[in-house]
């Protein structure tokens, strides 16, 4: 059953091109590794230092993998001076995906 770690991260300001960085090596190496589906970061648009990182991953087996390779422990110790508060992460179980259907073009005399 796959799994869905989401990770809010909170860089110290005026450290941001450090944290990006680590954060842009981090979703390169966990993206090669086998059972990761997805992994992507973002930024908040409100607070350029509050990153959102989201994981998808095959299965738990694939998650406690990730979290003993070197890459993951290189990424926490880089974390080291860059962030304001410790971070939250929460899993999430995923027992179904359901993606919508495509939509048709809009016609432009609907959007009155």
């Amino acid at each position: 059953m796959p799994i869905l770690v989401v990770a809010d991260i909170f860089g110290i300001a005026g450290r941001r091109p450090e944290l990006v960085a680590v954060l842009a090596g981090a979703e390169r190496d966990a993206a090669g590794e086998d059972g990761c589906l997805r992994y992507s970061t973002a930024a908040g648009i409100d607070d350029p230092d509050h990153f959102v990182v989201v994981g998808e991953w095959r299965d738990q087996a694939a998650v406690d993998a990730h979290y003993t390779t070197p890459g993951f422990t290189t990424f926490q110790m880089a974390l080291d001076g860059l962030l304001a508060r410790p971070s939250e992460m929460t899993m999430y179980d995923v027992r179904a995906t359901r993606r919508p259907l495509p939509s048709e073009p809009m016609d432009p005399r609907d959007a009155d």
